[in-house]
């Protein structure tokens, strides 16, 4: 049998002519995999009801289909579009369209149909692997159902649905008169617990690293000791004192620099000491994480126990008020992170995304979401599949809250008819910005032309839809309907302001509120590992909740205050000046030599100078500093002013010592030689 050829323009207009002019032949009808919907005029169209598909459908040259280049058991050479290529003949696929199967071999000559004509006329012998993967489905969202997608709104009645009441009682939920001190009410969400969660954890993944490690320079038996509780209480304290006091680099606060000179750190902790916690500060094993591609896999395992503990004592120790917002907020990081987060309007700009929900009034967090990604579901216990990413997030947030009657504010990356109606039913009304392209918003106020000033509303039982005009077109929804209006006093008019609008900017920004708060007190020190700067945020963030229930209590003072005295009581357990203290009396007050008073049996006591002892020298002295903590005896002159003068007392001792060392060496090779 002839083998047949096409020319270019019949190849071309064969692969591009429409269904209709294409009718297979019995052969390939019997082998094909695809049959046509009836209802449907085109392979573009769908019997499904979710998928929207346009009046005209849109034409295009089908996609060309390369088969897989497989091995002639008869040539011993490879056939498809490589051997096409090697014996120079021309070659053209098959155009790769919903149709009959092509897991048939094309032998010479046998036109099985009009599109393999053209593949069976220019490729020999073409065997196309039968196994090829099936192109993988987009994940189909979820149906709505059609009195949420489609609600029927009518004009505003006078007569507005009843607003579940408020039946919460706001306000601290444990016994604070008996905390006396600003410490008390950091300890209640920091917890001993948590604190020896951490020390533990720390030293596992210090354990872990050394052992993996032998060569390392933390492997050396100097370098690293177990850190204990009280030490790590000390670490906590300069951390937090970070956030207050910054500076650009971290060895800036040991510097003995007059210009950066801070005596509390080098007095309270080494700064070798600090760095070697701060390096191996963790807070769950390694060892129990799951790796990428487990189902139960967590991006967040190394924070874990952390946002499991905070999120319980924050709902635990206090109940918000009635208005309460759901918004983001950024913590900054600009590394490399799988989940990192661009958010414009931010200061921050990049860095790690966090949901919060936070009452207004105080800007207390009462619960709050990492964002981990895309790809990571969440599956929030009783909530619809339809609501989507965004709904899914407020409902986990706010569920432990419902049937109490509170009132939700969100903005337009929430609001949704689906979400409000849902809310509602469990007493929870709500108000927000609304984007005019969620399914569900009433199309006619988008077509309603308004000056300035001017509202057009509709409403669908509970739900209250507002367009009104200020300098912009605003849409509004709310399960709060009010649909009144306020005057609002500008700089050189009265503007009639609907409610909806009023209550939204009078209580959406708690989560803004709270951002304000800790701004000036972040610690931005930059680092590779994200779960340590996220950590740390979180501490903060638990500080200030510590502070709104400090101020409930009765307790005055600013939140700078507050974080100063749980420093101060950290670096000081109970209340009493450590005689590491001496640092900085020694050298930031004015001191005056006394001498030892007498007794009646020693009438001139003497003592041995601490100047000298650290230097390796024994002599005793009548003279002493009265105004230092520990009462040092110092010999009358240099040695005061030394002790008063120089940070570090033990440099004399330390260059003996050395100088002691080389000499020993240098008599030791002086002998072998000789």
């Amino acid at each position: 049998m002839s083998r047949k050829g096409y020319s270019p323009e019949e190849a071309y207009r064969i692969l591009t002519q429409s269904d209709e002019e294409w009718e297979p032949s019995s052969d390939e009808s019997s082998g094909s995999e695809y049959e046509p919907v009836e209802s449907s005029g085109s392979l573009t169209q769908s019997s499904d009801e979710e998928v929207e598909v346009p009046d005209r459908t849109r034409r295009t040259r089908p996609r060309v289909a390369r088969p897989q280049v497989t091995q002639d058991p008869l040539q011993g050479q490879q056939s498809g579009a490589g051997a096409a290529g090697l014996r120079g003949e021309a070659y053209t696929s098959s155009a790769a369209r919903p149709g009959p199967s092509t897991s048939t071999a094309v032998q010479h000559g046998e036109v099985a149909s009009t599109r393999r004509a053209v593949e069976a006329g220019t490729v020999a012998r073409a065997v196309v692997s039968p196994s090829q993967p099936p192109r993988r489905q987009a994940r189909r969202a979820p149906r709505i159902p059609e009195v949420l997608a489609n609600p029927d709104w009518q004009p505003p009645t006078s007569a507005a649905p009843v607003v579940p009441p408020f039946t919460a009682q706001s306000g601290v939920r444990v016994e604070t008169a008996q905390i006396g001190s600003a410490l008390g009410f950091f300890e209640l969400f920091f917890t001993a617990e948590l604190s020896d969660l951490v020390v533990a954890e720390t030293n596992r993944y210090a354990t872990q690293f050394i052992a993996d490690n032998p060569g390392s320079s933390y492997a050396q038996s100097f370098r690293w000791k177990p850190v204990q509780v009280s030490e790590f209480r000390t670490f906590l304290s300069l951390l937090l004192n970070m956030g207050i006091t910054k500076k650009h680099e971290l060895r800036s606060y040991w510097s003995t620099n007059p210009i950066h000179h801070m005596p509390v750190y080098s007095a309270a902790m080494s700064r070798t000491r600090f760095e070697t916690i701060l390096r191996f500060l963790h807070f769950s094993d390694n060892t129990t994480s799951r790796p990428r591609g487990h189902p139960a896999f967590d991006r967040l395992h190394k924070i874990r126990p952390l946002i499991d503990h905070f999120n319980q004592k924050f709902a635990d120790l206090y109940t918000p008020a009635q208005n309460i917002c759901v918004d983001e907020s950024l913590v900054h990081f600009t590394g490399r992170l799988g989940f990192k987060q661009y958010i414009p309007n931010k200061r921050a700009r990049y860095g790690v995304k966090l949901y919060k929900l936070c009452e207004r009034a105080t800007g207390y967090t009462h619960k709050f979401r990492i964002y981990e990604g895309k790809d990571q579901t969440l599956e929030p216990v009783g909530c619809p599949d339809y609501l989507g990413s965004s709904g899914k997030i407020v409902w986990d947030l706010v569920s432990p809250l419902f049937g109490k009657g509170y009132h939700l504010y969100v903005d337009n990356f929430y609001t949704s008819v689906a979400l409000f109606k849902h809310f509602f039913l469990e007493q929870i009304g709500c108000c927000g910005t609304a984007r005019p392209s969620r399914r569900g918003f009433p199309q006619r106020l988008l077509t309603t032309r308004l000056a300035r000033g001017e509202r057009a509303a509709l409403c669908n039982d509970e739900l209250l839809a507002v367009k009104w005009r200020d300098k912009r077109d605003v849409y509004m929804l709310s399960s709060i309907p009010a649909d009144t209006t306020v005057q609002i006093e500008r700089a050189t008019s009265v503007v009639e302001k609907p409610l909806s609008v009023h209550d939204y900017n009078l209580h959406m920004g708690g989560v803004d509120f709270n951002d304000q708060m800790l701004a000036p007190y972040l610690l931005s020190r930059r680092t590779r590992r994200w779960y340590k700067k996220v950590s740390v945020y979180l501490i903060q963030l638990a500080a200030y909740n510590s502070y709104v229930l400090y101020s409930k209590a009765g307790r005055t003072g600013s939140f700078l205050k507050f974080q100063e005295e749980i420093i101060s009581e950290l670096l000081y357990p109970g209340g009493s000046v450590a005689p590491s203290t001496s640092v900085v009396s020694r050298l930031h007050e004015r001191h005056f030599p006394s001498v030892f008073p007498g007794t009646s049996t020693q009438p001139s006591p003497r003592k041995r100078c601490r100047v000298c002892g650290r230097s390796g020298i024994r002599r005793d002295t009548r003279y002493f500093c009265p105004d230092c903590p520990d009462h040092p005896a110092l010999c009358f002159g240099e040695c005061f002013r030394k002790y008063h003068t120089q940070e570090d007392q033990r440099t004399n001792r330390r260059k003996r010592r050395s100088t002691d060392v080389n000499s020993e060496r240098s008599i030791a090779l002086l002998s072998e030689d000789t």
